[in-house]
């Protein structure tokens, strides 16, 4: 049966349940099939679904928050919840300026840049992802300074550059990430994260207010009305199945599909090993929204980044992701034994380099990158965030190799290689890899003894500069040393990750769901990561992904708990 049969099927099912109960009093003008009757329904409890019950609730709406994980947080409760936010109060505090039209400019370049137009009145990008943008920049602050003011969150600024701040276009190139503040005796890795502090902060708000939260409860379908309109849920709630109304609209806020493996190679640029989105990352919404005629977009892209492969292939939902990888005397290599990428760039541009196609040899010649390094990193004390996969001590980790010279090392990854043979399509070591192995490092530290990276520009960009390493005693620069002459030297293997995806249905500037024919479908509203992401391509900052998260979430509220409340005939 094709699936439109299928949706015609499941909705003729709703249709005649509503029909068999008509006249029953369940509530006024609301059959006694619906379960439970609110204003607004928001799936999904992370950053944008928090956000969204939080605004809903403070409007005087009755909301009711389904998450089909046992507990809240999703994705955003394994990060720092450092938030994108431009022109936001603390950059006035400072005396600086997000000029609107620079920060538009910002935006669209990067996350846009083959249709980028400085000239062009939206600057080269369709009117509809233009809006997008604007929407983002005029309601950014504006949000988080509601949150803050209402006594929700407390936010502070962190100074860290934007990713793409060397570039012309970002006239603002610090101050527009900020993050929770977490209490002084705030323990890492023993207390919430800044994420799950987010989340659970925005849902006593919201809870304050009388919504509710209830997880396990997966939303399985949508519910139209005989005008077309979204005013439900068919939820599964252990063994059960439940109707629950939505008299406003429904805010889908579910996460991406970087767990669904099918989708994310039906769909991806390139292929992946996992990620630290959610494991309940599944797609949810591509498919629900598919049903309801949702158009599709940015499906090819994530929020890249590197997961250590031997972790991966146990469990896709790595969590421990490479975000800035550590240390200056290290470098990666590909099966070639040469250097593919700067090893410092922004996570989620060096998470792309693994896609790189060879059409002669007929290969992703990156799809591996062997991140080498020595033992001054294991010793240094440095207890940097971005330390791992780098081991503070000796106690061996399955997915670290220790070798005392190059050669032995180099047998050790070829053993490593044939056991993961399965996972990789067959990855091995070329055979000119040792010898381009030791070519390689003698002309990095060349670089490194020069300061300067003549091959990919290691360590120039301010961003690289921020998350360096303090230089050591007669260093060039704090990314970059010398490999040490002599073991024992470490490897870990590293492939292609994401946080998460960030493509599904098209979404307009008011956060509503568009149909494939360009018109909003009514009562269906989305945000985050489970909808086509404003941000095209690029990551803009830290905090680049719960930024537009919160900030839609709220603009989808806001709109929804507008609409006049309707009734399912």
């Amino acid at each position: 049966m094709p699936p439109t049969a299928l949706v015609e099927t499941h909705s003729a099912v709703i249709r005649f349940r509503m029909e068999q109960s008509r006249g029953q009093p369940a509530g006024v003008d609301w059959g006694a099939e619906w379960d439970r009757v609110v204003d607004v329904v928001v799936v999904g409890c992370g950053a944008a679904g928090a956000s969204a019950a939080a605004t809903a609730a403070a409007s005087g709406a009755s909301v009711v928050v389904l998450d089909k994980a046992p507990s809240s947080g999703g994705t955003t409760a394994a990060s720092r919840c450092q938030m994108w936010i431009p022109n936001n109060r603390f950059i006035h505090e400072r005396g600086r300026i997000d000029d609107r039209d620079s920060a538009l400019r910002y935006m669209a370049r990067t996350a846009y840049p083959t249709l980028y137009d400085a000239a062009h009145l939206t600057l080269g990008i369709p009117g509809d992802r233009f809006r997008m943008l604007e929407a983002f920049y005029d309601n950014a602050a504006d949000t988080i300074d509601f949150f803050v003011d209402s006594g929700a969150i407390e936010v502070e600024p962190v100074e860290w550059p934007g990713y793409y701040s060397h570039l012309p276009e970002d006239t603002c190139p610090v101050g527009r990430t900020l993050q929770p503040v977490l209490p002084d005796d705030y323990v890492p890795g023993v207390d919430p994260s800044g994420g799950q502090t987010l989340v659970d902060r925005l849902m006593a708000f919201a809870g304050d207010r009388g919504a509710e939260l209830l997880v396990g409860h997966e939303v399985i379908h949508l519910v139209r009305s005989h005008a077309d309109q979204v005013i439900g849920c068919e939820v599964r709630a252990g063994l059960g199945t439940v109707l629950i109304g939505a008299r406003c609209g429904v805010i889908f806020a579910s996460g991406g599909f970087l767990h669904d493996e099918r989708m994310a190679l039906d769909y991806l640029r390139g292929p992946v090993f996992g990620g630290a989105a959610s494991p309940f990352a599944t797609g949810d919404f591509v498919r629900i929204g598919t049903e309801m005629g949702a158009r599709l977009g940015n499906m090819a892209h994530a929020w890249w980044d590197q997961v250590v492969v031997e972790l991966a292939v146990i469990n896709r939902a790595t969590r421990g992701d490479v975000y800035a990888p550590f240390g200056d005397s290290m470098l990666m290599v590909n099966r070639y034994g040469r250097r593919a990428v700067n090893e410092k760039a922004p996570y989620n541009e060096r998470g792309q380099a693994h896609f790189q196609w060879d059409p002669h040899r007929g290969e992703y010649p990156n799809l591996l990158l062997f991140m080498v390094f020595d033992d001054t990193l294991v010793d240094t004390a440095d207890d940097s965030m971005f330390r791992w996969p780098v081991p503070a001590d000796r106690r061996p980790r399955h997915y670290v190799m220790t070798a005392d010279t190059f050669d032995d090392l180099t047998v050790e990854l070829h053993e490593r290689l044939e056991r993961l043979a399965s996972h990789t399509g067959g990855v091995t070591l070329d055979d000119g890899f040792l010898n381009n192995l030791l070519d390689t490092v003698e002309r990095f530290n060349g670089y490194a003894g020069e300061g300067r990276d003549f091959e990919f520009h290691r360590g120039e960009t301010p961003i690289e500069q921020a998350w360096a390493s303090e230089p050591r005693p007669g260093a060039m620069s704090g990314s970059m040393y010398p490999l040490a002459p002599e073991g024992p030297y470490h490897c870990v293997i590293l492939g292609p990750g994401a946080l998460d995806t960030k493509g599904g249905p098209v979404t307009d500037e008011h956060a509503r769901v568009l149909g494939v024919d360009g018109e909003p479908i009514g009562g269906l509203y989305g945000a985050g990561n489970c909808v086509a992401s404003p941000a095209g391509q690029a990551y803009w900052g830290p905090g680049g992904t719960i930024g537009p998260a919160v900030t839609f979430g709220t603009i989808a509220a806001r709109h929804a708990a507008a609409q006049s409340r309707r009734v399912p005939s």
